[in-house]
C-alpha cells in the first residue's frame, strides 16, 4: 500500500502536539457530558460562578474547577478559546476533528462569557493596564477649548480623572509618541504613522512655546 503523503494543510500545526492530544481528549469528554446535559448547564454554572467576580486568579480558579468537576483536558479545551475570546481559534479545533456539537457549544460559551473572560485575562496579565478612557471638553465664553478632562479606568477597576489645558495634553501625547518611536513596529505603515503624528505634535508644541515667549516679552 502506498504511503499517504501529507498535504500542506495537514502539515500546519497551530498547537503543540501535546495540546492537540489534550483538545481531542477534552472534546470527546465534553461530547459525553452534552449527551446527559444537552444545554451544558453544569459547565455554564461553573463558568458563571467564577466570572461573577473577575480578578487576578479567575483563569486559574476556573481551570481548576473544571478539572475537578470533569477532568483537566475538559478544562483546557474550554478555557483556551474562552479566555482568548476568539471563536476563530476554533477553526483549529475543527482541523483536529472536534465534533460539530462541541464546536457549537464552545462558540456559544465564547458568545456568552468571552468578554468577561478576556477581562479576566487582562487582570491577570496587566492588572494596572488601561481598559476604559473618556474625554470631555470645556470651552470658555469665546467658544475656545479651555480645559480637557480625561477619565482613565484600569483593569483592576481603579480610576483617575485629569483636567488640564490642551497644551498639557499635547505634551503628554508627545511623550507617549516619543516612547512608541523607540519600539520596533510590525510594519512600515505603522512606523510612518507614528513618525507623522510625532512631527505634527512636535510642531504644535514648538508654536505654543514660541507664542508663550512672545506673550511674556510683550
Amino acid at each position: 500500500m502506498a504511503k499517504k503523503k501529507k498535504t500542506p494543510e495537514e502539515d500546519v500545526n497551530v498547537f503543540a502536539p501535546d495540546v492537540d492530544k489534550n483538545i481531542r481528549k477534552g472534546s470527546a469528554a465534553i461530547a459525553k457530558i452534552l449527551k446527559s446535559d444537552p444545554e451544558g448547564r453544569y459547565i455554564r454554572d461553573l463558568i458563571e460562578c467564577h466570572l461573577s467576580d473577575v480578578g487576578y486568579d479567575t483563569h486559574d480558579d476556573l481551570l481548576t474547577a473544571l478539572a475537578l468537576a470533569f477532568d483537566e483536558d475538559v478544562g483546557q479545551t474550554i478555557t483556551f478559546p474562552l479566555f482568548a475570546n476568539d471563536p476563530i481559534m476554533l477553526v483549529e479545533y475543527e482541523r483536529l476533528k472536534v465534533p460539530e456539537r462541541v464546536i457549537t457549544f464552545l462558540r456559544y460559551l465564547i458568545a456568552l462569557y468571552g468578554a468577561k473572560a478576556e477581562h479576566a485575562t487582562m487582570c491577570m496579565r496587566h492588572p494596572e493596564g488601561l481598559e476604559h478612557t473618556r474625554f470631555s471638553i470645556n470651552c470658555n465664553s469665546d467658544g475656545e477649548v479651555d480645559e480637557i478632562t480625561m477619565g482613565l479606568v484600569n483593569a483592576s477597576g481603579d480610576s483617575i480623572t485629569i483636567t488640564d489645558e490642551p497644551e498639557g495634553y499635547l505634551f503628554l501625547v508627545y511623550q507617549i509618541l516619543e516612547q512608541l518611536s523607540s519600539i520596533e513596529p510590525d510594519g512600515a505603515d505603522c512606523d510612518t504613522e507614528i513618525t507623522d503624528a510625532f512631527e505634527k505634535i512636535e510642531a504644535k508644541l514648538e508654536n505654543k512655546i514660541k507664542n508663550r515667549i512672545k506673550e511674556v516679552h510683550q
